[in-house]
């Protein structure tokens, strides 16, 4: 299905299939796509498992199956058609939440049925408990990218807010993307390769860049990014992956590399050649007058 430009998304409408438990997103009179409505009293043991700038995320079951469920705070039915529009999109693939359907929680709006993984990837990193070998962190970069390669290559979107928090894990695989921003004013395809940069770099860290989830003067930390102050690389990383992720995260948007290419190096580096401590978390940070960094993405 071809990605639409916003004037076209403003114009999706929401309707009621002639199918039972079932709508359909029409743009005119064309529907778009057919998406399965849950009904409320499917799911048992509702419980809000998290809450964010935009939405709540509630768990719940249903026979044996787990979901979740995500309720917008923003009441505009424009903005949540626009976001079922996106999710049904992007599916399927392995390493994207999958959407199911939708559902009412309360009489006014629609919420996502989700693919429910039990931890994001923030959680991940910073338990301390849990090791992370270097073939894993190279396998968990590879699966984000191919997310990201999904996005780009074959459906046009961009995502626009990639960071641990929105990348989920399932059953010890990634389940990346949990909700493209694809019309985020000035943002494009490079903009998520800056941002997988970024995250690579965490990967290897376990921790946040310039120690931001622990620190509250945010307008220091964009001046040190003005500035192109950015991390250095943990000690004894695999060479060829530092280097990757120092060209995704180029000042100049063009000199950052296509999705194509970082897939592509990522599969050339030995995952058996890496001699940094699996639970590494401490970083050093230093200026490099070549680097950019985007200020956004450390103030998720």
């Amino acid at each position: 299905m071809e990605c639409l430009r916003t004037e076209k998304l403003s114009q999706l409408r929401l309707e009621e299939s002639d199918t039972k438990n079932t709508l359909k997103i029409l743009l005119d009179d064309e529907t778009l796509r057919t998406i399965h409505r849950y009904e409320p009293q499917d799911f048992k043991n509702l419980t809000e498992i998290a809450s964010g700038a935009s939405a709540f995320v509630y768990y719940g079951r249903k026979n044996a199956s787990k979901f979740a469920i995500k309720k917008f705070k923003n009441p505009k039915e424009e903005a949540i058609i626009k976001e079922i529009h996106l999710m049904g999109i992007v599916n399927p693939h392995p390493n994207i939440i999958t959407f199911y359907g939708v559902t009412k929680l309360d009489e006014t709006n629609y919420s996502l049925v989700l693919e429910y993984a039990d931890k994001t990837l923030r959680d991940y990193l910073r338990d301390d408990t849990i090791p992370f070998k270097w073939e894993s962190q190279l396998n968990f970069d590879r699966e984000i990218a191919n997310a990201i390669s999904w996005l780009h290559d074959d459906k046009e979107i961009i995502h626009g807010d990639l960071h641990p928090n929105n990348i989920l894990i399932n059953d010890g695989k990634i389940k990346s993307l949990s909700s493209p921003e694809n019309q985020k004013y000035g943002l494009t395809e490079k903009s998520d390769i800056y941002s997988l940069g970024v995250l690579f770099w965490e990967l290897t860290s376990r921790s946040s860049p310039f120690n931001f989830e622990k620190r509250f003067d945010r307008d220091s930390i964009k001046l040190m990014i003005l500035n192109r102050v950015r991390e250095n690389p943990i000690p004894k990383t695999n060479d060829k992956f530092v280097s990757l992720y120092k060209k995704c995260w180029q000042h100049e948007p063009d000199e950052r590399p296509p999705i194509c290419q970082v897939i592509e190096e990522l599969d050339s580096i030995d995952p058996t050649i890496n001699n940094i401590p699996t639970n590494s978390n401490k970083s050093k940070i230093t200026q490099d007058k070549d680097s950019d960094l985007n200020i956004t993405t450390y103030s998720k």
